[in-house]
């Protein structure tokens, strides 16, 4: 009896499945509800989830790291994979995100980008423009709004978008960050319009976040339908509740 009892737990647990994700740090907070809401429809499949930069996690993809699915916070770093022949679907678009700026220094954010010229800001906190899109967008936005030459000396550049928001929390004077995150329940002490706002869109180009499925998950069903579910009805509401655009 114990053997057959046995049994049927390898086979319970032979039914389960799982898939590998390496996902944007900005989509932090998201992945909270994704894994709530996937676990109502696939209970005994497991999510694994790295999340980083883009750029690193191209890296590491590219160095032949085992992800089956990579969310990207752009489209380019997506399709840097497809044109290196290491997915199998070409990159499709979640979600789009937003910059907002951050600051629980108690500087006059009403005043815009301006405020960052202000002697009284001396570290301006910036994902890596280099492997994080929205460090990227940041930059441009500074440079657009023609504050750049000015505040460059102050910018102090975090690893990665989750790092960005750790760091403005506790030790930069402004910090800037993926819009999302102020949307997460713990954030909600801090308020819109005094403790953070968002950038004017039309400062930085569309921050359109691809997706793609990777080589390594071609035969995982799970890779699939996991893909499916992120550019479904319910993907889009988890990411809306986060504040993204489409």
């Amino acid at each position: 009896m114990k053997k057959f009892l046995l049994f049927l737990a390898l086979c319970a647990y032979g039914f389960a499945g799982e898939v590998s994700i390496a996902a944007a740090a900005n989509v932090t907070a998201a992945f909270e509800s994704i894994k709530a809401e996937w676990a109502k429809v696939h209970p005994n499949d497991a999510l694994n989830v790295t999340l980083s930069s883009s750029g690193k996690l191209v890296s590491q993809i590219k160095e032949g790291a085992p992800y089956e699915v990579f969310m990207s916070a752009d489209v380019g770093f997506a399709q840097k994979l497809a044109d290196a022949n290491l997915t199998v679907t070409e990159p499709k678009i979640y979600a789009r995100g937003k910059v907002a700026m951050l600051s629980v220094r108690g500087f006059d954010l009403g005043k815009g980008l301006e405020v960052l010229k202000d002697p009284k800001v001396k570290t301006i906190i910036v994902a890596n423009p280099e492997t994080a899109p929205y460090g990227r967008a940041t930059i441009e936005a500074f440079q657009k709004a023609g504050v750049y030459e000015v505040i460059k000396s102050k910018i102090v550049t975090a690893g990665n978008i989750g790092e960005a928001l750790s760091q403005t929390l506790k030790a930069g004077d402004v910090g800037f960050i993926n819009a999302s995150a102020m949307y997460n329940p713990k954030m909600a002490g801090y308020k819109e319009g005094k403790d953070f706002v968002l950038i004017d869109a039309g400062l930085y180009s569309p921050i359109d976040q691809a997706m793609v499925i990777l080589k390594k998950g071609e035969n995982n069903k799970v890779a699939k339908e996991f893909y499916d579910f992120i550019l479904g009805d319910k993907g889009h509401e988890i990411f809306k509740k986060y504040g993204y655009d489409f």
